[in-house]
């Protein structure tokens, strides 16, 4: 009985290490996604203010050179995608193993 005891103390150990991986991971991944979201934030308020931008240029009808504007403007999509990928495809955390 002995040796069962001492078994079980080892596998009990171990689930107590691979438990606490686990709540790393999980702060780790919550920490991800509030950046995702952050960032997606910060991408919607720039979008808004070059919008306001571009409004107040052709409201004022003054000649200015927009062209780097326009190309900042232009690499805004391929931000979003690159944040989409970033983001989590389900925020679901992952089943705890089986005891």
């Amino acid at each position: 009985m002995h040796d069962t005891d001492q078994l079980l103390n080892r596998v009990l150990q171990r689930l107590d290490v691979i438990e606490g991986k686990v709540d790393t991971l999980m702060s780790a991944q919550s920490d991800v996604d509030a950046a995702v979201a952050a960032l997606n934030e910060f991408l919607s308020d720039v979008a808004e203010q070059i919008t306001a931008i571009q409004a107040e240029l052709t409201a004022d009808g003054t000649p200015v050179d927009t062209s780097a504007l326009n190309a900042v403007i232009a690499q805004v999509p391929a931000v979003q995608e690159a944040l989409d990928a970033l983001a989590p495809a389900t925020t679901t955390p992952a089943p705890a193993p089986s005891a």
